[in-house]
């Protein structure tokens, strides 16, 4: 009788718990986006490269590129984490529009076990990041992101403690290179590496 009980318990708890573990739904007037098709997408424009000098790990790098396609999924994402109804979603949706006619950009998370090199933003940085596109090379501004752990595991899920998330942004627009193969490149005193995105 006790086990049974036990088992009763048990039962009913998981059900509690994943009832309040329960999706929220996309507000109305956003379009909508499941979080497997999110995963893909992110997945899909994510590239990461380690750097070894023998056992030793000089760099990892993994980078998302935020295309319109990303971009769109994102904007949809983020309505439904933040419950953001139709006007906050029209507005934050412009100003990404805005920004994507003018520059292309790409989440960086960035690792080296040494925290002086870690620093791609400071105005004595280490690094300097391109863009190959088209037989074109474009220089990226790196911006620190100050969010917390959880908010940007919710966004990349790939993202650790123990990487430095940063936004690079690149002066082309982002529809006159998005379906075009390109090749991410940092390079500096402390190493280099290379990451290709095919086209798609």
């Amino acid at each position: 009788m006790k086990t049974n009980f036990f088992q009763l318990s048990v039962i009913t708890l998981a059900i509690l718990v994943s009832a309040c573990a329960t999706r929220l739904p996309t507000p109305q007037g956003v379009p909508e986006v499941s979080v497997s098709n999110y995963e893909q997408a992110i997945s899909d424009k994510t590239k990461k490269i380690e750097v070894y000098d023998g056992l030793y790990n000089k760099l990892t790098v993994q980078a998302t590129w935020l295309d319109s396609l990303v971009t769109e999924y994102t904007l949809s994402h983020n309505a439904r984490l933040f419950q953001w109804q139709e006007p906050k979603y029209r507005e934050e949706r412009t100003k990404k529009v805005s920004k994507n006619a003018e520059s292309s950009e790409f989440f960086v998370s960035f690792f080296t076990p040494e925290r002086k090199h870690m620093d791609l933003s400071g105005a004595k940085n280490l690094w300097k990041i391109y863009l190959d596109v088209n037989g074109q090379r474009y220089e990226g501004k790196a911006t620190k992101i100050k969010l917390s752990l959880s908010e940007l595991q919710a966004l990349y899920p790939y993202h650790n403690r123990w990487s430095t998330p940063y936004t690079v942004s690149f002066p082309v627009a982002t529809s006159l290179i998005e379906n075009k193969p390109a090749t991410l490149v940092f390079t500096g005193a402390v190493g280099s590496a290379e990451l290709a995105f095919p086209q798609q």
